[in-house]
């Protein structure tokens, strides 16, 4: 898709079958008063949190060429989120009802995009970011270019820029769903807990993996994030 200045930037993931699935049902259900809905959108989270989980992570270890101190610290990051994901979701939407839930469902129907006006063509899950960051993403990718070798001119802004990518991804993704549903002091405070478990995750495979690549597989990188950075009317 072209990064054309007429249309809006956006962050997000391509679905695959799996994801398109366990969300069209969790919508149903819910769009039908379903009590099945809680326990599908635990099963859609799942799937979603293994999706993003394997995008931003675990493909670092191919990616990077990484050692095997590395590989334990991208693995380790990405069991404890995956492990603290799970437990959140379930605690918080597993036995809400198909009212309770309906905030929920029409948030994610915006966040469901196909890149076609008919619908026929890859369906995304998606949020618009400010044009100010994408097109501050366009110049990291525009400094690249064709080059399989990449060294920033400004290292410390371009890590600036994708752990402001990610922490996008968190707050959407994860948390968005959580302010448009009543949920306890507790679980509140547990949620917290969680989010930054997942941050720091994050922040770890940036600073430790990330930002001390060679040229080579840092250009890699830069080309894997053009899978999650879109532009769509």
């Amino acid at each position: 898709m072209t990064h054309s200045e007429d249309l809006t930037p956006h962050i997000g993931f391509k679905t695959s079958p799996p994801l398109l699935s366990k969300l069209n049902s969790f919508l149903s259900a819910v769009a039908a008063n379903d009590k099945k809905a809680g326990p599908l959108y635990v099963e859609y989270i799942a799937e979603l949190t293994d999706h993003i989980i394997e995008t931003l992570l675990l493909k670092m270890i191919e990616i990077a060429e990484v050692n095997s101190v590395g590989q334990k610290v991208i693995s380790f990051c990405a069991s404890s989120s995956t492990k603290v994901s799970g437990m959140l979701t379930s605690k918080i939407y597993k036995k809400m009802s198909p009212a309770e839930l309906k905030p929920v469902a029409d948030l994610w129907s915006t966040f469901l995009k196909n890149t076609q006006d008919d619908n026929q063509g890859d369906w995304y899950i998606l949020t618009p970011i400010s044009t100010e960051f994408g097109n501050a993403l366009d110049a990291i990718m525009e400094e690249k270019g064709d080059a399989t070798e990449y060294t920033p001119g400004n290292l410390d802004d371009v890590m600036a820029k994708y752990d402001q990518l990610m922490q996008i991804i968190i707050d959407t993704f994860f948390l968005e769903g959580t302010k448009v549903v009543k949920i306890g002091a507790i679980t509140k405070k547990m949620l917290v807990v969680g989010v930054e478990t997942v941050e720091k995750a994050v922040q770890a495979v940036l600073q430790k993996v990330i930002r001390p690549l060679d040229p080579a597989p840092f250009a890699r990188f830069v080309v894997h994030t053009e899978q999650f950075y879109i532009r769509l009317k």
